[in-house]
């Protein structure tokens, strides 16, 4: 790249981190809290929270501080159809009292109860309410358009698919890996600009990915676009020329799942480009049909962040709900494993079931990580209508354990052992270090190969399964911060080209190579929650994660000895080779760690 090589300038100034979603600042976090004890309020509350077939489901809605209700009603359909006033109701109760302490008030609970329904059915509801003044209100309405709030659950497989579980994730920029012929890849302007990765330069590393361990690509958006990220499409069921073709996709997937990996694409079901052709229609004419897949008010119109380049869908609207249920059950028939879904917070819960339930009954073994950034509670909503959300709060934790020095040993182990329990095993939580949309773990830590190797360790000893953002395990950083120093943020500066040949990092590879096979061979034996052996110094931390299996580390820059529950350990993976085990003691180098087995 023309940008200029990276000198210790660029190592002055860099951010401890930013997440990217809703609630990435304090000041969002509590709004986000605050409103929650305003108006109607359902969150897709549901007893139980994963619904089985043939089983009532007891519907929760929260009323705020602000509303006095007199009556309130489930309004739901069976049979593929959105409720209305004419659909089926059911009335809800005034079943407790709540004390709203962000509001310092009280508000309640009402329930009512949808009948039990048979296997497979997806029910459709809506909450209604009137009011003590006589008006009409729906829970968790539209902000921008006001429409009421649409609710769904499906009756279906509730289980994630096992191979999920298993599997070793590779987070592919599909521009930014690898073109054919073994040529290297354009030298871009400027990280914005296309690069040259193809479909077929990521075919022909399959056997690099196969030889590090990886068992599941995670492809980048590969739809027609007019940005070299892809995250706004114009066309949902067609491949990106630049890239390759449908023919270069499904041959790719083919020889993927003869070397035994599986493929998930990036899928952003929440907005589209605004040259998609639906939306330049209803920019152009109110009175089209493609008016109704987007949120219009006026000449304005709801879009991803407020960015005007990318309109949100109406995914609530039978339009663009079937739009996009269709492109994706299409590429599933093509056979793709499943999906990464890009900003699974904006659609609604209603549009997540109704996506499983078009996804699974083509590919029950079909998997569906959603990309949410909210707390746990909010991520644990997601049980039954995803198999899966991306382990963001385990990310800031690793980060501010390993990066940044933010937390102890205690607090992060402490973290671990309530992170873990608190989900239900029917949400799978992948882990990362880093990925597109924030600094690269390497840079956060001013290139400290030692960092990253401690973080990966971790990382791969806990029960998620692990996700490797292309290059990460060569050695690839960056050039900038994504903080730049005029107060902008350009999220494309960890989107550096990945390096092949002498330019990776042959120890960092090695290490990457050994870490794999050894998750692999433990697997079966982690513990769904890490417990906390040793916290004998702030700087260093055993955890038991697994039978007669210990992970040990010392984040500190000074050599330390930490003791053992057993003497017949061996030691199973090191990040270093001057950590040794002795009568129950092991002896760590500064920022080293290693895995430790019963003999």
């Amino acid at each position: 790249m023309t940008e200029g090589p990276i000198g210790p300038e660029d190592f002055q100034h860099v951010t401890q981190d930013f997440i990217f979603g809703d609630l990435s600042s304090n000041e969002s976090l509590v709004q986000d809290l605050t409103a929650a004890g305003t108006g109607l309020r359902h969150r897709s509350r549901t007893v139980p929270a994963v619904p089985r077939a043939d089983e009532p489901v007891v519907i929760e809605c929260a009323v705020g501080a602000d509303v006095s209700v007199h009556t309130a009603e489930v309004i739901y359909t069976t049979d593929g159809s959105l409720p209305d006033s004419s659909s089926t109701a059911v009335p809800m109760r005034l079943h407790a009292t709540d004390w709203l302490e962000l509001n310092w008030t009280y508000g309640e609970c009402w329930r009512g109860q949808i009948p039990p329904q048979p296997e497979g059915t997806l029910v459709r509801y809506r909450i209604r309410a009137t009011t003590i003044q006589g008006d009409t209100i729906w829970a968790d309405p539209n902000a921008h358009s006001g429409e009421a709030g649409l609710f769904a659950y499906w009756l279906g497989d509730s289980d994630p698919p096992a191979w999920l579980r298993e599997a070793v994730i590779y987070q592919i920029f599909v521009d930014r890996f690898a073109t054919t012929g073994g040529a290297s890849l354009r030298d871009g302007e400027s990280l914005a600009d296309f690069f040259g990765g193809t479909i077929d330069g990521v075919r022909e590393r399959l056997a690099y990915l196969r030889e590090l361990g990886v068992t599941c690509l995670w492809l980048s958006p590969l739809f027609p676009s007019p940005t070299h990220h892809g995250y706004d499409a114009t066309d949902y069921v067609s491949v990106e020329p630049r890239l390759g073709t449908q023919q270069q996709l499904q041959a790719l997937i083919e020889e993927a799942h003869a070397l035994g990996m599986r493929v998930l694409l990036d899928f952003v079901a929440n907005h589209c480009s605004d040259q998609h052709p639906s939306f330049r229609q209803a920019l152009a004419d109110p009175e089209s049909c493609e008016r109704a897949m987007f949120s219009f008010s006026g000449d304005t119109y709801q879009s991803f962040f407020d960015v005007g380049t990318m309109p949100k869908f109406a995914l609530d609207r039978a339009p663009a709900m079937a739009y996009v249920l269709d492109a994706a059950g299409y590429w599933v028939r093509l056979g793709v494993d499943g999906y990464r879904l890009d900003y699974a917070m904006g659609p609604s819960h209603a549009f997540w079931a109704a996506f499983r339930s078009a996804v699974r009954t083509i590919n029950p073994e079909a998997a569906l990580i959603g990309e949410v950034t909210g707390s746990a509670a909010q991520l644990a909503t997601y049980e039954g209508r995803l198999d899966g959300a991306l382990d963001f709060l385990l990310l800031q934790a690793l980060r501010g354990f390993v990066a940044f020095d933010l937390i102890d040993s205690d607090a992060f182990g402490r973290f671990l052992e309530r992170h873990f329990r608190y989900f239900s095993a029917r949400l799978v939580l992948p882990s990362f270090l880093d990925n597109h949309d924030m600094n690269r773990f390497l840079w956060a830590v001013r290139g400290d190969v030692r960092r990253l190797k401690l973080a990966a360790l971790l990382q791969f000893m806990l029960p998620g399964p692990p996700i490797i953002y292309y290059g990460t395990e060569v050695g690839v950083t960056q050039i900038r911060d994504l903080q730049h120093p005029d107060g902008s943020r350009k999220l494309e500066e960890s989107r550096t080209p990945m390096v092949w040949g002498p330019d990776q990092n042959a120890d960092l590879l090695d290490f990457y190579r050994l870490l794999i096979r050894q998750r692999k061979l433990i697997r079966q034996r982690l513990n769904a929650v890490p417990v906390v052996v040793a916290l004998e110094d702030p700087e260093v931390l055993v955890l038991g994660v697994g039978p007669g299996m210990y992970v040990a580390v010392n984040r500190s820059r000074v050599y330390k000895s930490v003791s053992l529950p057993s003497e017949a350990l061996t030691i199973a993976l090191s990040t270093d080779e001057g950590i040794d085990f002795d009568a129950s003691m092991a002896n760590l180098p500064p920022l080293s760690g290693c895995l430790l087995v019963h003999r």
